[in-house]
């Protein structure tokens, strides 16, 4: 497997973990989905980044339509439905698959199952699955073993030997339970609605509550953590562009970088942002920095003061820097997303 390969499947775990409320931080959760999939030390090509955990948020967040459609959780159903009467009559169980799971499309369907690894393989085979499709990923330890199985959806089978007691309670599937749950809810072939998108507000608020965790130093922050700051910048900004979507979009993600990796938070916030925010939002933020030096010093390339958006980018710095009042009133997330979204009507 290549490094980039091991970095995204660290990555798309440590998503997972945080996800499902397992890890608070990407450190300790990257760390432990380390440790969980790889049993050795990892060459530092191998690590993901936060930005990298990032993007596995994104697609296992259940934030496109898709994500949320019951038909898609059907499809699940059936096809790990066939892998468990595959199993048969080895017992096997399916893992995180009750109701209030959120499922996401690419997220592995997880299942656990009694027997030896020669045994499975021939029921996997013998079931129609193709046996040169599935790998062993785990080295066999003490009668323990995992295989990947790949085909409509991704399947990691977790076995264990003859007489040790599979996983019990909520969100834990037999065959039988599943055949009994299909013949309630068949299973539908997914179509993709043509406007599919990501709820870009969701994506929001996913990267600006981390910032409420960055705290700066307090002669130069002293009003208290980035999230607080980014709130304060956004009323400034309304005062002077109460109109201005795009404007105040900035004002609000501004410092988003600094919740995925500190070392480079303009960068980080772009790359996150992504087609989320517009061109002119996205130039806000990356000269920002530029024109808060300028108010300090004068100073200031000819490229940025020969910009249409130059006086916008100088108060976005004016906001950024007089955002650092202790104890300053400002509105809550959803507040500020309830006034831009709003605006779209309004000022048309």
């Amino acid at each position: 497997m290549t490094r980039d390969a091991i970095r995204e499947q660290i990555a798309a775990e440590a998503a997972r973990l945080l996800l499902r409320g397992k890890e608070q931080d990407f450190s300790a959760a990257r760390k432990r989905a380390a440790r969980w999939l790889k049993r050795r030390r990892l060459h530092r090509d191998e690590v993901p980044s936060n930005q990298e955990i990032q993007v596995q948020l994104y697609a296992l967040s259940g934030l496109m339509a898709s994500e949320r459609d019951p038909m898609l959780r059907a499809q699940v159903r059936h096809w790990t439905c066939q892998i468990l009467t595959a199993l048969e009559p080895s017992p096997a169980v399916w893992l995180d698959g009750a109701d209030d799971v959120q499922l996401a499309a690419g997220a592995a369907v997880v299942i656990a199952v009694q027997g030896a690894l020669n045994e499975i393989r021939e029921r996997l085979a013998a079931g129609g699955f193709d046996p040169h499709r599935v790998h062993q990923i785990d080295p066999a330890t003490g009668g323990e073993w995992r295989l990947q199985l790949h085909g409509q959806f991704p399947c990691e089978i977790h076995g264990f030997a003859a007489g040790q007691p599979l996983p019990t309670g909520a969100g834990v599937w037999t065959a039988g339970q599943l055949r009994t749950q299909l013949e309630i809810e068949p299973a539908a072939p997914y179509e993709p609605a043509d406007d599919e998108h990501p709820d870009a507000f969701a994506v929001f608020q996913m990267l600006l509550e981390p910032l409420a965790r960055v705290v700066w130093p307090s002669d130069i922050h002293p009003e208290g953590d980035a999230l607080y700051h980014s709130m304060q910048v956004f009323e400034l900004g309304r005062l002077d562009r109460p109109y201005d979507e795009e404007f105040l979009l900035a004002c609000l993600l501004h410092d988003v970088g600094w919740g995925i990796n500190p070392r480079h938070p303009v960068l980080s916030a772009i790359d996150a942002l992504g087609t989320l925010i517009t061109d002119r939002t996205r130039y806000l933020i990356e000269q920002r920095p530029v024109a808060s030096q300028y108010l300090v010093t004068g100073d200031c390339p000819r490229a940025l003061k020969r910009s249409e958006d130059f006086e916008d980018v100088v108060l976005l710095a004016r906001c950024d820097r007089d955002g650092r009042v202790p104890g300053a009133r400002v509105c809550t997330l959803e507040e500020a997303f309830a006034y831009v979204e709003g605006l779209e009507g309004e000022w048309d």
